[in-house]
């Protein structure tokens, strides 16, 4: 049968219409099956990309991929943690629907439908590769994933670069899973985390933009770069779906916030969002309409013919038709949690943009996009109007679950905050976040010095710090462990005992600390009290601590059985394992001890756990004792090199030194060196005790005196 030539041109029509609308096409170029790579810059901002319009920094490769892309000018995120941020990019939930407040204490509860269970269903291969321990598999976005590369810390990692990886291995990773399931559609997930603080980008980027935020942008955009090459390379770059997009922003200063997690301005909320669709369809485009980073799942989805999830209440951004009114709802509980300040929630449309808390703030985004004007009182009925909508989003708040002393460590050595809220008497109002910034990036500052490791100056931070905000617990737990360091044991005992009493929810980490410092006091019946404490909480640790406590008092029986209940933390077991190799020693098999100290460092090195505290140490004291004595030098500086502070290693290189007839001015300017990095009474004490011992009388006295004074 031949059709009416009208007809024929109406369909051609159609489909033509259908195309440049990026509707899904099930005739000759049908979406179900294609590949999706999304691609998510931590701490991006959107007027950060020359993309949106910024000119100080130069990133090809995401232009090249924007001239491919629908480009959407007004993307937001639904709260400035990465954790949450990323729970509702892949859900589709707003966060008190999906439960995730935070980076810490929260996890996916397994009920919600993600983007890679959806798409496993039909077929997909999913794998993920992700640059920084926030997204550890432990918080549950894992889900629907058949690979799923976290970054796997090391014990005791406290050094940014332990607990983040470096953009281009994580595309690295990511394209060898690629090439291997590249003949089936797939998703690929690729986290980048240079934008996160601390700025440091690699060369050349260092050279051109210094120490920056811009660096770091650049530096990324080299790592998009080599994931495209890569993906053209294996043939799956054309006909693939590739969304390029940030989990939120960075505060800059614009608002007093140098980082974000705090405040609700679009600095810290509006974020990229690119989408290429297949061939570059629609390449080059934008769309004004108002977005958020939920949307992403339904606008998935919706194209690869696929049903959204139910719960999913985003929007399909390539519809033909959508709402003319859209506003997206954000929120904040990170310095409820952290600091016993307010949560911040907001609500940003095409127009207005409501911040709520103590006091609300509206600002008009188009005349005033830097947000400089505050309009709530000249606009008190727009501004009830959307205080009123927002409070449907907000169906309450479910506090923290206790975290681990290892998750502490790690999300605290990427900058964030990880203690509770001083407590808050019923009915007392909590201040506004805004009128606080100024104290918490003071602590900021405090916290900076310590990873500088210039304790003494940490120490006066603190001080000044907390008689304005004597809340700030983790200024106080920060500042008892810096009186560690320091040396000033019954300082930072009563340092511990206040940020327990402050945050009663964080005894059993504080504990394990504080029963280090009993520990180094010689205090054994109270370090043993404050170890048992942790046992319920932290069993490894605690065993590991209760271990090395019987080690000191002599009882090695208890030392092996304690250290041999250590089974569930690697940390905690390289190190319960040091003590069995010491409790060896002292049973009169020192070779076996060694041996065992061998297989410590064997183990460490294939599991990639880091230094261990007092291996070195209790090795140069076994080769000491065997005559060994350059093999035990050796072993000394290797432990002050990973542990700058352990006074005991320093005290104990003096020796051998002196027993190798080197000049006892060396060891004198070695105990000089421990001083300085451990100042007090007690290393002070020590530096006698090894100089009685080399026979240095005089030195000896003179230490004593500086002990008393």
């Amino acid at each position: 049968m031949h059709r009416p030539k009208h007809r024929v041109l109406a369909f051609l029509v159609v489909a033509v219409v259908a195309a440049a609308c990026g509707v899904p096409r099930s005739d000759s170029h049908p979406a179900v099956g294609r590949s999706v790579i999304l691609i998510s810059i931590d701490t991006l901002r959107a007027d950060r990309l020359p993309a949106y319009g910024y000119k100080s920094v130069v990133t090809p490769h995401i232009d090249a991929l924007r001239r491919e892309s629908v480009l959407f000018e007004n993307a937001y995120t639904h709260c400035p943690l990465t954790l949450p941020a990323h729970t509702s990019l892949f859900t589709g939930l707003l966060p008190p629907v999906h439960g995730v407040r935070n980076n810490i204490g929260y996890r996916l509860d397994p009920k919600h439908a993600t983007l890679a269970g959806l798409l496993k269903a039909r077929g997909y291969a999913t794998g993920a590769a992700l640059s920084a321990y926030v997204l550890r598999r432990t918080t549950g976005l894992d889900a629907g994933f058949d690979f799923y590369a976290d970054v796997v810390t090391a014990a005791g990692a406290k050094a940014v670069g332990d607990v983040q990886r470096p953009g281009l291995e994580t595309v690295r990773i990511a394209l060898d899973w690629a090439r291997s399931v590249r003949d089936r559609p797939f998703l690929l997930f690729v986290h980048l985390f240079e934008p996160h603080s601390p700025y440091a980008p690699p060369e050349p980027y260092r050279s051109r933009y210094g120490a920056t935020y811009d660096g770091e942008v650049a530096a990324t955009d080299a790592a998009v770069g080599a994931l495209v090459a890569g993906l053209r390379e294996l043939g799956v770059y054309d006909n693939s779906i590739v969304v390029l997009l940030s989990d939120h922003g960075e505060g800059l200063g614009d608002h007093g916030e140098a980082e974000h997690g705090i405040l609700l301005y679009r600095e810290m909320l509006q974020v990229p969002l690119l989408l290429r669709l297949p061939g570059g369809e629609r390449g080059g485009t934008r769309d004004a309409g108002v977005a958020g980073l939920r949307d992403v799942v339904p606008t998935l989805a919706s194209f690869l013919g696929l049903p959204v999830p139910a719960e999913a209440r985003g929007r399909d951004l390539l519809a033909s038709a959508r709402p003319t009114v859209v506003s997206i709802y954000s929120e904040t509980y990170y310095p409820r949690i952290h600091l016993g300040w307010s949560e911040l929630h907001s609500l940003v449309d095409s127009r207005y943009h409501l911040i709520e808390g103590p006091r609300p703030e509206l600002y008009d985004v188009v005349r005033d996009p830097a947000e400089r004007e505050d309009l709530a009182k000249a606009r008190e009925s727009l501004a009830r109007s959307m205080a009123a909508a927002l409070q449907s989003n907000v169906t309450g708040f479910e506090a923290p679950a206790d975290a681990t002393a290892e998750e502490r460590e790690r999300l605290a050595s990427l900058g964030y905050l990880t203690g509770g809220g001083a407590p808050v008497a019923a009915g007392a109002s909590l201040p506004n976040p805004r009128d606080q910034i100024g104290s918490y990036e003071q602590m900021r500052a405090a916290f900076a010095l310590v990873a500088k490791g210039q304790d003494a100056e940490a120490l006066r931070a603190f001080d000044q710090l907390l008689k304005a905000s004597p809340g700030l617990v983790d200024a106080h737990a920060e500042r008892a462990a810096t009186l560690g360091r320091l040396g000033r044991y019954r300082e930072a005992e009563k340092a511990y005992e206040k940020a327990i009493a402050l945050a009663p929810a964080l005894a059993p980490s504080l504990s394990l600390t504080l029963g280090r410092v009993h520990l180094e006091m010689g205090r054994l019946a109270q370090a043993a009290a404050a170890a048992k404490r942790a046992v319920e909480a932290e069993p490894g640790p605690a065993h590991e601590l209760l271990s090395s406590i019987a080690l000191a008092a002599g009882r090695l029986d208890e030392a092996e059985r304690e250290a041999r209940l250590v089974t569930s933390d690697a940390g905690a077991q390289a190190r319960a394992a040091v003590v069995l190799a010491e409790v060896t020693a002292r049973r009169g098999r020192p070779a076996e001890a060694l041996e065992l100290l061998d297989r410590i460092r064997r183990d460490d090195d294939s599991q990639g756990l880091g230094p261990i505290p007092y291996l070195e140490f209790v090795r140069g004291d076994l080769l000491a004792r065997l005559d060994r004595r350059a093999e035990a030098e050796a072993a000394f500086r290797a432990e002050i090199a990973a542990f700058p502070t352990h006074a005991r290693a320093y005290a104990s290189l003096a020796i051998v030194k002196a027993l190798q007839g080197r000049p006892l001015a060396e060891s004198r300017e070695l105990l000089e060196q421990m001083h300085r990095a451990r100042p007090g009474e007690g290393s002070a004490l020590l530096a006698a005790k090894a100089l009685d011992f080399i026979g240095d009388a005089a030195g000896a006295e003179a230490w004593r005196r500086r002990a008393r004074s």
